[in-house]
Formats: C-alpha cells, sequence, structure tokens
C-alpha cells in the first residue's frame, strides 16, 4: 500500500470511528427513555459496529464471528422472548470464553 492509500485508509478509518462514537452516545442519550429491552439491542449492535471497525483495519477473526452467531441470531428476541435471548447470549458468551482459553 502506497502512502496515499494509507491516507485514505486512515481517513476512512477515522470517519467510521467517529459514526461508531456518536452511535454508542446517542444510544446512551436514547436509553434511559427507551424501553428496557432496547439495552441489549443496542450493546449488541455497538459490538457489531466495533468488530466492522476492526474488518476495516484488516483485523478479523473467524472463530470469534463463528461464536458470536447465537447472539447475532437473536438480537430481536430481546424485546419479544427475552429468555430466548438471554439463552442466546450466554451461548455467545461460553464460545468466546473457550475462544479465549483456546487461544
Amino acid at each position: 500500500m502506497n502512502t496515499t492509500e494509507n491516507t485514505k485508509t486512515a481517513q476512512l478509518l477515522q470517519e467510521h470511528l467517529l459514526d461508531y462514537v456518536a452511535y454508542t452516545l446517542t444510544s446512551a442519550k436514547g436509553l434511559y427513555r427507551e424501553p428496557h429491552s432496547y439495552g441489549p439491542m443496542r450493546m449488541i449492535d455497538s459490538m457489531e459496529k466495533a468488530l466492522n471497525l476492526l474488518k476495516e483495519a484488516g483485523i478479523q477473526d473467524e472463530a470469534l464471528e463463528e461464536g458470536l452467531a447465537a447472539v447475532r441470531n437473536a438480537r430481536w428476541k430481546a424485546m419479544t422472548e427475552p429468555d430466548e435471548f438471554g439463552k442466546a447470549m450466554d451461548e455467545s458468551i461460553l464460545n468466546l470464553v473457550d475462544i479465549t482459553v483456546n487461544k
């Protein structure tokens, strides 16, 4: 990658980081007035955005992606089936523990 490409990549990452910070801040602002179930969904969305930033920076872990599949697939159940959402979060947490221990 040449200097121009590095500069463009850095600028793009900086722009996306600003978007992430703005999303996180406005989510925090809205949470105290939103339904209780929105909190976990916003946290999952924030996690997704952080992982996308890492991907754009060239950092990606397939095991991590697979480990988070359960919670990604169940994110909308936070509002309608909170116990199922909780089980999906537990599954993803256990997957992350396994990934961490085995690294």
